[in-house]
C-alpha cells in the first residue's frame, strides 16, 4: 500500500491537506429551512463540554462527564438493576490453529436470558505464570462478526472477502502474542440480535434493538457496553493475562463500541476505534452513526471530542479510510484536532493520533500495530 505523506501537531498524525480540500463542502445538502431547524436544535446545551480555560482540571472535568455519560447510555441503570447478577462462563475445547495459537469458542451470561458467544485466542506456548496483553475487539454491523474477526471462517467466500479486508484482527493479535477476545456484539451479530418479526422497525435488528432499549431506559451502547465490562472483569482474572495492557479495537460500530468503552472503562490501556470516530453531526446536520449507536441527548452532554477526552491521558489511534463515503474528512479532522487539544492540555500530546489509510471502511492493521506495541513498550 502506497504511503500518505503524513504531518505530525501535537502529536497526533494526519494527511496533508485533508481538511483543507473539503473544508467548504457539504457533506450533504438539505433544504434551507430542514438545515437551518436541524443546526438550531442539534446545538444542545453542552454541559459537560471540554473548556481548556476553565477552572476545573482534567481530572475532574473527566470525574464529571464520565458520570453523567453512564447516565445519558442507560449504563448506570443496569448497574443498579444488574448489580447482583453473577455472570457465568463456559468454555468449549481448545483448537490449535496452523500451531500458532489456541482459539476455544467460549458464551458468557451477561445478565439474566442474554448468553454473548466469543472467541478466546491464546499464542502459543503461553503458560500460567506469563503474562500477555489483551486485545478486546467487538464487531460492527456484520452477523458474522465475531467469527471474522477471530479468523473462524464460516467457508471459503468468508475466508476470502475478511482476508482481502485484513479483517481478521483478533487472529492477527494471537500471532502477534496477544491474548484476544472476539466477542459477538449484542444486536449485531446472528447469536445476539433482536428479531423484528413483522418489519416496525424496517427489517433492522439493530434498530429493533434500539427501539425495546429506549422503552426500557436503555441504549443499545449502554448494553453493549455492559458485555464488554463484564468480559473485562473475566479477561482480567486469567492467569495469562496482564491487566495493565488492555487493547480495544473495532471496526465501524466496533469502532464506536470501543471509543464509548475506553471513555468510561480506564482499564482500557490503548483504543483503536475504525473507521468511526467523528463528531455526532456534520455542520450541516448529517448524522454520521447507526441509530442503533444512538445516545438521546447526547449533545446537551457534549460531542465525541469529548468522548476522545476522557480516554486522555491512555492512548487513542484514530483510524480511517479517505475513500469510505460513511465519514467525511474535514468533520473527522475537526474533531481529532479537538481531541488533540484536550490531549495537549493533559500533557501527553504524543499519546493520541489520526491516520488515514488509502482504502474505504476497513481495518488498517499497518497503522494499528506499530501504535498498540510502542503505546506498550512505553509503560512504565
Amino acid at each position: 500500500m502506497r504511503c500518505i505523506p503524513q504531518i505530525i501537531l501535537f502529536g497526533w498524525v494526519s494527511t496533508i491537506g485533508i481538511a483543507q480540500e473539503n473544508e467548504l463542502a457539504p457533506f450533504v445538502d438539505y433544504p434551507k429551512q430542514t438545515g437551518a431547524y436541524l443546526q438550531r436544535i442539534q446545538e444542545g446545551e453542552q454541559s459537560h463540554a471540554f473548556n481548556a480555560d476553565a477552572s476545573r482540571d482534567i481530572a475532574t472535568w473527566q470525574r464529571d462527564a464520565r458520570r453523567a455519560l453512564k447516565d445519558l447510555t442507560g449504563l448506570t441503570r443496569m448497574h443498579r438493576d444488574l448489580g447482583q447478577f453473577e455472570p457465568t462462563i463456559a468454555m468449549g475445547d481448545p483448537v490449535t490453529v496452523d500451531d500458532a495459537f489456541s482459539r476455544t469458542h467460549g458464551t458468557i451470561e451477561t445478565e439474566p436470558d442474554i448468553t454473548i458467544p466469543f472467541y478466546l485466542l491464546v499464542p502459543k506456548g503461553t503458560s500460567l505464570t506469563e503474562k500477555r496483553p489483551l486485545m478486546l475487539c467487538p464487531h460492527g454491523h456484520d452477523t458474522k462478526g465475531f467469527h471474522s474477526y477471530a479468523g473462524a471462517y464460516l467457508n471459503e467466500d468468508h475466508a476470502k472477502e475478511i482476508a482481502s479486508r485484513e479483517g481478521n484482527i483478533a487472529e492477527q493479535a494471537a500471532r502477534r502474542g496477544f491474548v484476544a477476545i472476539a466477542p459477538a456484539t449484542r444486536g449485531l451479530a446472528s447469536e445476539v440480535i433482536v428479531p423484528d418479526p413483522k418489519g416496525r422497525h424496517g427489517k433492522r435488528p439493530c434498530r429493533a434493538q434500539l427501539m425495546h432499549c429506549l422503552v426500557a431506559g436503555r441504549t443499545p451502547l449502554g448494553e453493549r457496553l455492559w458485555d464488554m465490562q463484564r468480559l473485562l472483569d473475566w479477561a482480567c482474572k486469567l492467569p495469562q493475562v496482564d491487566s495493565q495492557k488492555i487493547l480495544m479495537t473495532g471496526n465501524s460500530g466496533g469502532g464506536v463500541l470501543t471509543a464509548y468503552t475506553a471513555a468510561i472503562d480506564t482499564r482500557i490501556t490503548v483504543a483503536i476505534p475504525s473507521c468511526s470516530f467523528t463528531s455526532l453531526t456534520s455542520r450541516d446536520g448529517f448524522l454520521f452513526h447507526c441509530d442503533c449507536c444512538l445516545v438521546p441527548g447526547l449533545r446537551d452532554w457534549g460531542d465525541w471530542k469529548e468522548i476522545g477526552g476522557l480516554v486522555a491521558p491512555r492512548h487513542l489511534l484514530i483510524v480511517h479510510g479517505r475513500t469510505d463515503g460513511l465519514h467525511h474528512r474535514a468533520t473527522v479532522e475537526r474533531t481529532a484536532q479537538s481531541v488533540a487539544t484536550i490531549y495537549k492540555q493533559a500533557g501527553v500530546p504524543q499519546r493520541m493520533r489520526l491516520q488515514w489509510g488509502e482504502e474505504g471502511h476497513r481495518f488498517y492493521p499497518q497503522f494499528m500495530w506499530p501504535f498498540a506495541e510502542q503505546a506498550f513498550s512505553l509503560q512504565k
